[in-house]
């Protein structure tokens, strides 16, 4: 009786459920999810850098486990292998150094942090063809701007990856004042169509000075 409970049970569930309908199931599932995901970015705003941040939650060792994505810790081999034949310059202030000093180690954790610290930093990885620079540069001023100029010349080999930014050495040195704010933004005003022109064959970042409003203000 089992088995022929079983068998019609069977049979009744093919008449109603077949693999074309199976199909069509899955594709709503699918569609359903789509539609889901898309109004989720919607509510919560096309730039998913900001969650990325302030979403989610620490897995321990220094790991961080955003909303919604997975987040890779790259060995030194596929660190290498990804970067192979590239130049990185970062170019700013001690917080971009610090950004470098993490970055370096990546590919060479054995990279020593020692010598004087107001002054240009290169690292060469010969065998994988690695070349990453940091530009002492801590404040926004005619220096950073030169430095930056000469890229955006057609005869001067360009860095594939631009990480820049400085604002604590201005808040430091002028206490903050608005004269000093205003300074800030007449430069980083300057600066800003040169790293445009970067950004159209190299990957810019301007890192944000987060201590301060009035200096964020000006960047956004």
């Amino acid at each position: 009786m089992a088995a022929l409970a079983y068998n019609l049970g069977k049979r009744e569930i093919n008449h109603y459920f077949s693999v074309r309908s199976a199909k069509v199931l899955a594709l709503v599932a699918v569609l359903l999810l789509a539609a889901c995901h898309l109004a989720s970015r919607r509510y919560r705003g096309n730039d998913s850098c900001e969650y990325l941040l302030s979403s989610g939650r620490f897995l321990g060792e220094k790991v961080w486990q955003p909303h919604s994505c997975m987040m890779h810790k790259y060995k030194i081999s596929e660190a290498k292998n990804c970067l192979v034949d590239k130049h990185i310059a970062f170019i700013g202030d001690s917080r971009i150094r610090q950004l470098f000093y993490s970055f370096v180690k990546i590919i060479n954790p054995q990279f020593k942090e020692e010598g004087n610290k107001h002054e240009n930093i290169p690292f060469e990885d010969k065998i994988a063809s690695v070349k990453v620079d940091f530009l002492w540069h801590p404040e926004v001023n005619g220096s950073m701007k030169q430095c930056i100029k000469v890229w955006t010349e057609d005869s001067v080999a360009k860095p594939h990856v631009i990480v820049a930014g400085a604002a604590t050495w201005s808040i430091k040195i002028h206490n903050g004042s608005n004269e000093a704010l205003s300074q800030y933004k007449m430069n980083i005003t300057s600066i800003a169509p040169l790293l445009e022109k970067l950004a159209k064959t190299s990957d810019v970042y301007w890192v944000l000075q987060e201590c301060n409003d009035s200096y964020e203000r000006v960047l956004q």
